[in-house]
């Protein structure tokens, strides 16, 4: 097991200062070296957290020996011409979600890793919230998950107003509601059964039953007010989550007891401490460690996502 390594650090927006704060906290990432779409960001990061060097681009810095591993947040129409350079390197590889724009992307992505076979984390960061954990953990001391709610409304005529590049707003729901539809899998399990009901590519209700009979629904409307939510439910007790960054348990006579977030989710943006944890624990161990999520799990997600807006009624 290696004592450190050199992280190559591919992109320059807001999502990688986050990264970097919980980085320069863990003496494992060496940060080797930076390179973004502009050497204005990439040299403002290297002052700030001490980096090492900065490369030309995500081409230059694939092709230097002394890189052991990857963090990669780049936008979502860039990430697959990255991913097609980095995985031929065969190192480990951290991406931010979404791992590609569309299914046939994945697609290509996931015979990619075939070949190479890279050890790899997708950065679905609620995975790791602590207070979803704590929940799962209280119902299964009061007798397990029974169903689950999950809702997904995306505001997208805000979303629209913001992002004005029509590649990501026409694969959306890859982009950026898979986050969600992820949490299905993370909550329940490996799913037995599912049914498909859309009533065009931007509302749709999926139905669902685990393999250990936990049943659910995964909801999404994208034209009407509301957010991300999702409500556990188990004997005499409800979790509800709404925001999802707070929560709080719901007992029979509808006492309320607050879900506290750990002391790293409310230092650091929530959940990003502990995936950086496990993203060690894959270079160390070569083992992926719950609730962490590869593309492999991923695929499941945007394989979800596709069906979802192929099945219109």
């Amino acid at each position: 097991m290696p004592k450190s390594v050199n992280l190559g650090i591919i992109g320059g927006g807001d999502i990688v200062n986050h990264h970097l704060n919980v980085l320069k906290e863990i003496s494992f990432f060496k940060l080797y070296s930076i390179t973004s779409k502009t050497n204005k960001n990439s040299n403002k990061l290297k002052k700030l957290y001490s980096i090492k060097n900065i490369h030309i681009n995500y081409l230059e810095m694939s092709k230097d020996n002394k890189i052991d591993c990857f963090l990669i947040c780049v936008s979502p129409n860039s990430v697959f011409d990255v991913l097609k350079t980095i995985i031929p390197t065969k190192k480990p590889f951290f991406t931010e979600k979404p791992f590609a724009l569309n299914i046939l992307q994945s697609k290509k992505i996931f015979n990619l890793l075939k070949k190479y076979k890279n050890k790899n984390i997708v950065g679905y960061n609620r995975r790791f919230y602590s207070i979803f954990q704590k929940g799962l953990e209280y119902l299964k001391k009061n007798g397990g998950l029974k169903a689950i709610n999950i809702e997904g409304h995306e505001r997208f005529w805000l979303i629209k107003k913001k992002i004005k590049n029509k590649k990501i707003l026409k694969n959306w729901i890859y982009v950026n509601n898979t986050h969600m539809i992820d949490l299905i899998t993370y909550f329940i399990g490996d799913i037995k059964k599912m049914k498909y009901i859309s009533k065009n590519s931007k509302n749709f209700i999926l139905s669902f039953v685990s393999n250990r009979n936990v049943i659910g629904t995964y909801t999404s409307y994208w034209n009407s007010p509301g957010g991300w939510t999702v409500k556990l439910y188990g004997n005499e007790h409800t979790i509800i989550f709404d925001p999802l960054e707070k929560g709080y348990i719901l007992n029979k006579k509808f006492q309320k007891k607050e879900l506290i977030p750990s002391n790293l989710d409310i230092r650091f943006k929530q959940g990003f401490y502990k995936q950086m944890i496990a993203y060690k624990s894959l270079i160390n161990t070569q083992k992926l460690s719950w609730p962490a999520c590869d593309i492999n799990n991923a695929m499941i997600s945007m394989k979800i996502a596709n069906n979802l807006t192929k099945n219109c009624v």
